[in-house]
C-alpha cells in the first residue's frame, strides 16, 4: 500500500498556479479562479466615489467625519478589490455613493464620579453602488426566481408571435433601476483607562466601515 506523502503533494500544489499561470490579480487552479480577480467583476474597471454626504451629528469631535469615511473606503477599495479608484466621473465605469445618517455616542458604564469607564459610538451609513454604464444599481438585491416553474408556462413561455414589419415597434417601456440603499452598521468602543479615546473609536468605525463597503462589492454567485 503506497503511503501518502503530504509533503510531496503540498509541493506539487504550490506549483500548479505557476503552471497555470496568472492573470491580473487572480490566478487559476484546477481549472477554478481564485484572488481578487474571482471575487470581483472584471468587467468592472473604475470607480467613482465622491464624498459621503453627511446628515448626522456634525460638531466637535464629529466635525469632518464623512472625510475620513470617504478616505477610509477609498484606501480599502485600492488595498483589496481589483477596481482603480478615479476622480474622473465622466470615465468611471460605476459610482458608489454613501450618506452618513446617523451618529451616536452611549455611555455604557461609569464611575462613582459619573466619569466615562465605557461607550461606544454607533455609526449608520447607506451605501448605492451604480454602473454609470447602464444606470444598473449594483448594491441592490437581486430578484429571485419564482419557485415551482420546473413546467413551461404557456402564457409566458410560448414563442413570440412571428415578426410583422407593418406593426410599429413599442417603445422600450423598461425604467431605470430605483436605488434601495443597504444600510450599514458600524461600532466603535471607548475605554479611557485603556487609552481609548473618541478619535481611536472613531477609527474603528471608519475601518469597519470600509470593510463593509468592499464586501458590499463582491461578485454576486
Amino acid at each position: 500500500m503506497r503511503v501518502f506523502n503530504r509533503r510531496w503533494f503540498l509541493t506539487r500544489a504550490a506549483t500548479v498556479p505557476l503552471v497555470a499561470g496568472c492573470q491580473g490579480t487572480g490566478f487559476s487552479i484546477f481549472g477554478y479562479q481564485a484572488g481578487a480577480g474571482a471575487l470581483y467583476d472584471q468587467n468592472i474597471r473604475t470607480v467613482y466615489v465622491p464624498m459621503f454626504n453627511n446628515r448626522a451629528f456634525q460638531t466637535t469631535p464629529y466635525r469632518g467625519f464623512e472625510v475620513d469615511v470617504t478616505e477610509a473606503v477609498v484606501r480599502e477599495i485600492g488595498k483589496t478589490t481589483t477596481f482603480r479608484v478615479t476622480s474622473n466621473y465622466e470615465s468611471a465605469d460605476t459610482e458608489l455613493l454613501g450618506n452618513i445618517v446617523g451618529i451616536t455616542k452611549q455611555k455604557l458604564n461609569v464611575n462613582q464620579l459619573n466619569q466615562t469607564r465605557e461607550a461606544e459610538i454607533d455609526v449608520l451609513v447607506d451605501i448605492v453602488w451604480r454602473d454609470l454604464r447602464d444606470g444598473t444599481i449594483l448594491s441592490n438585491p437581486r430578484p429571485r426566481a419564482a419557485p415551482g416553474r420546473s413546467a413551461p408556462n404557456p402564457k409566458v413561455d410560448a414563442p413570440p408571435p412571428p415578426f410583422d414589419p407593418n406593426v410599429p415597434v413599442p417603445p422600450d417601456d423598461k425604467g431605470l433601476d430605483l436605488p434601495k440603499p443597504v444600510r450599514i452598521t458600524a461600532t466603535g468602543r471607548v475605554i479611557p483607562e485603556l487609552g481609548e479615546t473618541i478619535a481611536s473609536g472613531s477609527a474603528q468605525v471608519q475601518k469597519q466601515i470600509a470593510i463593509q463597503v468592499v464586501k458590499l462589492m463582491e461578485k454576486r454567485w
